[in-house]
């Protein structure tokens, strides 16, 4: 029984002996054929060291400096490890890297504006004429209708004014058949229409109410009349109650005293042309106000009405005229006033030639006959409007 036990021990060493010799073979050793002996460099490799024999150990020990056992080596081949092992020269200096160049700045590109439509700064002439003539644009005539006071009777469009009134009208002329007077009651009548507070038209009328005047030993009937008709531009100096007014235009001017045909020592005449106006209004309170008015009338035309007699003062005349007035005016409210007002007017005329019947006074026929005549009138009446 020891017997067997030692024999397989024995084989179990011999085993381990025979494990340990063949881990230490290169595998490029196993791989020649074997009838070549392998060379110690064959046998020599990256992963494996063969190990000398004891009898060289101490001689190699000493060159190589090795530890004794097993050594394994750095899995790096020989060649890496050659170059590893040469003197590693210093590399040469490189040029220090230029630092690249800056972007040319570029200007900055100005953001999109917004197209503008460029509009022409002036309107056609169609509408500048229309605001000349109304006064203003559609936004300014809303300011100013919507500015002015409730009360205030500018706010009306449209008045009518009617007033009782007395008048005189004298002549004198170095020519007999113009010489008269003539006075007595008389009706005013006035209509304004303002399309907007700056425009409008204005016309009155004035005629005498049974009067006459003398014709030598007899008295005659003898009509006095007065038609103005125009377009009104107005100006205001503020929009309160107190604010003053001015207003100013052109007329139609036509002024007449029909003396009866029956008349055979006094002719009347008839004068017509354009008027140049111009009115204003002071308030001097909420209630009242002064008024004033002035007419010029330049160059007017002039004729002697016909008669029985039919006297002619020359054959050209050059006739001028000019009015004013004065009064003042009660603002009950807006739709209701009473006014007064005097009005003087003087027209001239100057014939040129010879008149064409002696003067029945003095016996002579003239030649560059004279005349002035004058009117007054005193109105007292109402103002309505809406």
């Amino acid at each position: 029984m020891k017997a067997k036990v030692f024999q397989a021990l024995s084989l179990m060493t011999l085993l381990l002996l025979s494990l340990e010799a063949s881990a230490q073979l290169d595998s490029s050793m196993l791989l020649h054929p074997s009838g070549h002996t392998p060379s110690k460099s064959h046998l020599d490799s990256t992963r494996y060291k063969v190990r000398s024999p004891e009898s060289r150990k101490i001689q190699e020990s000493s060159a190589d400096e090795e530890q004794p056992g097993t050594y394994i080596a750095s899995p790096v081949p020989k060649v890496k490890e050659a170059k590893a092992s040469a003197p590693v020269e210093a590399p040469a200096p490189q040029p220090a890297p230029q630092p690249a160049p800056e972007p040319a700045a570029v200007a900055p590109q100005p953001a999109p504006q917004p197209e503008v439509v460029v509009r022409d700064e002036h309107p056609p002439v169609t509408v500048q004429v229309r605001e000349l003539i109304l006064g203003g644009s559609d936004e300014d005539i809303d300011v100013a209708k919507r500015q002015i006071h409730p009360e205030d009777p500018r706010a009306n469009m449209l008045s009518i004014s009617l007033a009782p009134a007395y008048f005189y009208n004298g002549s004198s002329s170095n020519y007999s058949f113009h010489n008269y007077h003539s006075d007595g009651p008389g009706m005013g009548l006035g209509v304004n229409l303002w399309l907007t507070p700056f425009f409008g038209f204005q016309s009155k009328y004035f005629t005498s109410v049974s009067s006459s005047v003398r014709d030598g030993a007899n008295v005659v009937p003898m009509t006095a009349q007065s038609f103005d008709a125009g377009f009104r531009f107005r100006k205001h100096f503020g929009y309160t109650r107190k604010s003053a007014q001015l207003s100013w235009g052109l007329d139609y001017h036509d002024n007449s005293e029909k003396i009866s045909k029956e008349a055979t020592a006094t002719v009347g005449g008839k004068t017509s042309g354009i008027s140049i106006n111009l009115e204003g209004e002071i308030p001097t309170s909420v209630t009242y106000s002064h008024l004033f008015e002035v007419g010029i009338r330049p160059s007017q035309h002039h004729s002697e009405t016909a008669t029985t007699s039919a006297p002619q003062s020359g054959t050209k005349c050059e006739t001028n005229s000019v009015s004013f007035s004065l009064g003042g005016q009660w603002t009950l409210d807006r739709r209701n006033q009473v006014f007064w007002k005097t009005q003087y007017s003087v027209e001239r005329n100057l014939y040129s030639g010879s008149a064409n019947l002696p003067d029945p006074t003095t016996g002579v026929t003239p030649n560059g006959v004279s005349t002035t005549n004058s009117m007054a009138i005193f109105y007292f009446g109402f103002k309505w409007g809406s």
